[in-house]
């Protein structure tokens, strides 16, 4: 199994998607990420990349991660912000029609909600 990392230090975008309820365990996770090598440029050397995992659940008022290592679905380089802010919102998109959500506020809220009942217990 191929190994992910992001090559590059600077952050320009992060999209996390759930499947399921993210304090039970087996949902799965979808994160996207766009790295690039330039802290503030349109031209520059940009990655792209899409891990997934299943969740664990929530122990102990923390969430307890993934299962395994998460699965690389997705990784390539770019030479234009505007090329791999495109694929990042592509990428998006799919997990969407797969059912793929991103947390809203209300979901955190019930997340940690969740979480400080298992200390509870």
């Amino acid at each position: 199994m191929k190994k992910s990392y992001a090559r590059h230090i600077y952050n320009r975008g992060l999209t996390v998607l759930w499947k399921g309820d993210p304090a039970g365990p087996g949902s799965l996770c979808r994160s996207i990420a766009l790295v690039t090598d330039a802290f503030n440029s349109t031209v520059a050397q940009c990655q792209v990349y899409e891990l997934q995992g299943v969740s664990k659940g929530i122990a102990n008022g923390k969430f307890t991660g993934t299962e395994d290592e998460p699965a690389l679905l997705f990784d390539r380089e770019y030479t234009t912000l505007e090329e791999a802010a495109k694929q990042l919102r592509d990428l998006t998109s799919k997990a969407e029609q797969e059912g793929f959500r991103q947390m809203t506020l209300w979901d955190q809220i019930e997340f940690e909600e969740k979480a400080r009942r298992t200390l509870e217990k």
